[in-house]
Parts: structure tokens; sequence; C-alpha cells
């Protein structure tokens, strides 16, 4: 093994148990929706914003809500079951083959319709699901609002709110995970050492006091995020360091939304931002993949 690869090693074991997967029809929606809205983003195309970052907020809901185990026996709790489950693109080739385009957007459609009607509405159901996972739905929901709030010029701070909320949602559904205190201490690092680094850099460029002060309050909320998901990932049974990587990735597109807003508007902010926002969304919502149906 050489040297880099010996260097690299311990980064490579941590993010091995990843698991974003191409198939789950969340994870299609935002593939296909984020390069409609960059591109929208370049031409400056409302439109292009008011149609592809709405669809593209709603494939990590569904996403998440796709990731839910399928292990429940009663029959109230088997409606949270996927309509159509595509384990392997073979599957979808030869759906493709046996009923063309239009069977294949069927099928999708028909599961799209059953996420949003029938499993939705079980994951809210008292004794169904565990806290954690209506924690993390309920701050996807409010990332899909902040989202939309964005796209007007005057949303800004009221997005702001929104996202504020759902990292507040983030946190209470990594603390309800489980707290290792030896891994949360080096998230504490983390966060000190960039709030010794983005504080100077952006709190002088904000001249009004309200906006200067949810801005210090979304950043105390966004690191209190980071730093329980840090915590969280030694906890519990399961090893997932989706949770830190995309509390990470969601921290460092907000560095790229302040830069837009604050310091400089160019194209090149959100041809970063976004994609980290998405990724770490899709991350985060993949970690449901380990919860179980109460029953």
């Amino acid at each position: 093994m050489s040297s880099l690869q010996a260097l690299a090693q311990p980064l490579l074991d941590f993010v091995q148990p990843i698991a974003l997967s191409p198939l789950n029809i969340g994870v299609q929606i935002t593939a296909v929706a984020l390069p409609c809205l960059l591109l929208s983003e370049t031409a400056n195309s409302t439109l292009g914003r008011w149609i592809f970052k709405p669809l593209a907020s709603l494939g990590f809901i569904v996403a998440a809500l796709s990731y839910i185990p399928n292990n429940a026996t009663s029959f109230a709790a088997s409606q949270i079951s996927t309509l159509t489950s595509f384990s392997t693109l073979s599957e979808i080739s030869d759906m493709i083959a046996a009923t063309g385009v239009s069977g294949l957007l069927t099928a999708y459609a028909g599961e799209l319709k059953h996420i949003l009607f029938n499993v939705a509405p079980a994951v809210m159901t008292e004794g169904f699901h565990t806290t954690y996972t209506r924690a993390m739905m309920g701050a996807f929901v409010l990332g899909y609002i902040g989202d939309v709030l964005l796209i007007p010029a005057w949303g800004f701070l009221p997005g702001l709110a929104s996202f504020l909320a759902g990292h507040a949602a983030f946190m209470v559904a990594f603390t309800i995970h489980g707290q290792d205190m030896t891994a949360r201490q080096r998230g504490l690092g983390f966060v000190v050492a960039m709030a010794a680094t983005v504080g100077p850099w952006l709190l002088p460029k904000i001249k009004d006091k309200v906006m200067r002060g949810a801005v210090v309050a979304y950043m105390l909320v966004i690191s209190g995020m980071v730093l329980t998901a840090f915590g969280s990932v030694n906890s519990g049974q399961d090893y997932l360091p989706e949770r830190i990587v995309g509390a990470l990735m969601f921290f460092f597109s907000d560095l790229f939304v302040a830069r837009q807003q604050f310091v400089h508007q160019t194209t090149f902010n959100k041809w970063i931002g976004l994609p980290l926002y998405y990724v770490a969304q899709l991350l985060l919502a993949s970690t449901l993949r380990s919860q179980h149906v109460l029953n």
C-alpha cells in the first residue's frame, strides 16, 4: 500500500457503509431535476426555478419515505410498503422492453402516488414509526418549504427561519438516536474552528441588524446540527456515516448561500452549493433505512 493510500484508507473505511441507492425513486427525481435547476439558474429563468427547485426538493422527501424498511406485519402498517420496487437496472430495462417508456412512467406515477398518499400519512401515525423517523421527515418538509421560500427575492428571511426550524428537527432526531461523547467532541472542534473562520468573514458584510441576528441564530443552530450529527454516528446499533457527511455537506452548501446573498453574487455559488445541498439531503434521507416499523 502506497503512502497516499495509507493516508486515505481511514477516510475510505469511514465512508464505505454509505448507501445512496440510484434506484430510489426520490433519488431519481432529484437527479433529473437538479441539472435542470442549475441550467435555470445559469439562464436566470424564474419559471425554471419555480418548476425545478420544488421538484428537486420533492425528491429528497420521496427518497426518505422510500427508504423506510418494509417490515410491518399488521394491515395498517403494511400500507407503507412501496408499490413498485426496482432492485436492479435490468428490471427497469425489462419493464421498458415489455411496456415501453409509457409503462415505466405509469409505474413511477403509481409508486409516487402511493408514497405521498399512503406512506406519508402512515409515517405520522402514532405507534407505527419511530420518533427519529418523524423528526427527520419534519426536517425534510421544512427544508422543502425553505427551498420554495428562497425562490423569490423577498423570501430569504422566511426561508432562513424554515431551515433553522429544520436543523432543530435534525438535532432532535440525532439526539434521540443517541450521542457518543467522544465523537461529539470531534464535532465541537470542527464547529469552533468554523465559527472562528466564518464569523469574521461573513458578519461584517451583513449591515442590517435584524438580518445579522437571524444569521447568527442560524449559524448556532446549524452548528448544533453538525455537532449532534457527529455524536450520533457511533451511538446505537447502526453505524451510518451519512449523518456526518450529510451534515457537513449541508453546512458547506450554506456557506455558498451566504456568499451569494451577502458577499458576491455569481452562478458559481449555485453550481457548487446546490449539488452539495441536495446530495446532503439525500444522504440524510438514506439514514431512514435503519429505522423499523413499530407494531
